[in-house]
C-alpha cells in the first residue's frame, strides 16, 4: 500500500464486516518530535486473543466466502511498520470491539505519506449510512475534527451517503488539512488571495 490512508480504509473496511457502527480514526504528525501515530478503534464484535495472534499471519483469513484464505491488511501494516522500525498493537476482546495502533518515525524514508484521507473517509461512508465517524488529525499540535454524528444532526434526515454531502466532506477534510500543514502563514495567503 502506497499510502498510511488505505491502511485505515482496510482497517476500517474490517471493522465495518465486524459488525461496527462507530469508528474512531485518529492520526497525529509531529515534525519535531519525529512522530507519527494512526489507530482505528471500533465498536465491532471483537475477537478472541487466538485470533488477533493469528490475524498477523498472511496466509489467515476470517473471510468465509473467499475463493483464496489470505488476509494481507494487517500483516502488510504490521510490515510497513517494522521496516521503519515502528511498532503496532492491536487490542481487542469478544463484544467490545477493536483498536488498531501503529506508530512510524516521521521522518523515515520508507513511511509512506498520509495521502487522501479525506477520500478515505468518504469511502467509508459510501454505502454505510448507518456508520458513525469521529476523525481527529493532528498536525505539529494543531487539530482539527471531524464528528459525523454532529453533521447527521444538522442535515435533518438527508442520508450522509448523498453524493453532495460526501463531495462536501472531501473538501472540508482537504481543506483543514491545508490549514494545519499551513499554520497561521496559509490562513494569511489565504485571506489575502
Amino acid at each position: 500500500m502506497e499510502e498510511l490512508a488505505e491502511h485505515i480504509l482496510d482497517i476500517a473496511r474490517n471493522s465495518i464486516e465486524a459488525g461496527a457502527t462507530r469508528l474512531t480514526i485518529a492520526v497525529a504528525e509531529d515534525t519535531e518530535e519525529n512522530y507519527c501515530c494512526l489507530s482505528v478503534v471500533d465498536n465491532g464484535a471483537g475477537m478472541a486473543r487466538e485470533l488477533v495472534r493469528r490475524l498477523m499471519d498472511p496466509f489467515f483469513t476470517t473471510k468465509s466466502g473467499k475463493k483464496v484464505k489470505v488476509g494481507l491488511g494487517l500483516p502488510l501494516l504490521k510490515d510497513a511498520v517494522e521496516r521503519c522500525g515502528g511498532r503496532m498493537e492491536v487490542h481487542s476482546a469478544p463484544g467490545r470491539g477493536t483498536r488498531v495502533t501503529a506508530e512510524f518515525p516521521y521522518h523515515h524514508l520508507d513511511r509512506a505519506p498520509l495521502g487522501d484521507i479525506a477520500g478515505t473517509i468518504a469511502t467509508l461512508l459510501a454505502g454505510n449510512n448507518h456508520l458513525d465517524i469521529f476523525y481527529r488529525y493532528n498536525f505539529n499540535g494543531r487539530e482539527m475534527y471531524l464528528d459525523t454524528r454532529e453533521i447527521r444532526a444538522r442535515l435533518r434526515g438527508v442520508p450522509l451517503d448523498t453524493p453532495e454531502v460526501l463531495i462536501w466532506l472531501r473538501q472540508y477534510l482537504s481543506e483543514n488539512e491545508e490549514i494545519l500543514h499551513g499554520g497561521e502563514d496559509y490562513e494569511i495567503a489565504r485571506r489575502a488571495g
